[in-house]
């Protein structure tokens, strides 16, 4: 049973934000519900006001600008929309993958991307394949607008640096390098996953470059392995795939699990480990079909 709450639909997010900084900590936003509206059935949140953008014109954009070589996604573009999406397969075959795997159909259909990272569900396939692909994000309130990294906008477990009267209005995806290789990898014994590895790299003659790995749910947010990342920079394919499972263990270490019913710190770093190892080896050997 859901709790009254008072419905606003505004017409723009300018004034979706005014409402929020009316209501201050006594309202949410709500666009696919997929995540909101359980926490309300199960009574883990109770709010007066619900501010419902669902309405408000452009901001269900999916498109592709080949000249910036960039995705933008509004944030009312559903997980299904990006899975099934011909532009997405095309420029981004992995964030297709990804989407495809992601909880069930009838998420997929009402869950936005955007509505996904701004609760910050620490057990979460998107932010760490999106944190690998360097993407950014446009927050707007009645003030104005400001972009920052995705990598800096998670701060802990179900927290972002959204202020109160801000909403996430645009998710950008820069297109890797045509010579780019990676796999995403992901531990799902549940709905959600436990362990997401996410890699990324260029490749020059067989000479890894700008290498990105980020390893999800094992921390309050999406982690980057920065010390496997400098061990690769610069080092030949045959080289990283023959120290993939030393990377792995490298990874594992640097991972932050907590222990629950899914299993041990140690069995969660082992899983890192795994993930990792088969993640490398798969971004080197699609390199090596391009040689």
């Amino acid at each position: 049973m859901i709790a009254p709450f008072h419905l606003h639909r505004p017409q723009s997010l300018k004034e979706a934000s005014s409402l929020l900084l009316e209501f201050k900590g006594d309202a949410r936003v709500l666009a696919g519900g997929s995540e909101l509206i359980l926490l309300l059935k199960m009574g883990l949140a109770e709010v007066s006001h619900v501010v419902d953008i669902k309405k408000i014109p452009g901001l269900s954009v999916l498109e592709y600008d080949a000249g910036k070589r960039q995705l933008s996604i509004g944030p009312l573009v559903t997980h299904r929309e990006l899975e099934k999406s011909a532009i997405v397969h095309a420029h981004f075959p992995l964030i297709a993958e990804m989407e495809k795997q992601l909880a069930n159909v009838r998420i997929r259909n009402v869950g936005t991307l955007a509505g996904n990272l701004s609760f910050a569900e620490p057990h979460a396939d998107p932010g760490t394949l999106l944190v690998a692909y360097n993407a950014s994000v446009k927050l707007a309130s009645a003030a104005g607008e400001r972009v920052l990294n995705l990598e800096d906008f998670f701060v802990d477990y179900y927290e972002t640096v959204l202020k109160g009267d801000e909403l996430l209005a645009e998710i950008t995806i820069p297109k890797p390098a045509e010579n780019s290789r990676g796999a995403y990898l992901r531990f799902c014994p549940g709905e959600r996953p436990m362990v997401g590895v996410a890699f990324l790299a260029e490749w020059a003659n067989g000479v890894c470059h700008k290498p990105r790995l980020v390893l999800g749910c094992v921390g309050p947010r999406p982690l980057r392995a920065s010390e496997a990342e400098a061990w690769m920079t610069g080092k030949s394919r045959d080289k990283i795939q023959a120290g993939a499972d030393d990377l792995g263990a490298q990874a594992a270490r640097a991972s932050q699990p907590l222990e629950d019913i899914w299993g041990s710190v140690e069995y969660k770093r082992q899983i890192v480990k795994t993930l990792v190892g088969r993640a490398i080896t798969s971004a080197t050997q699609k390199q090596a079909g391009h040689e």
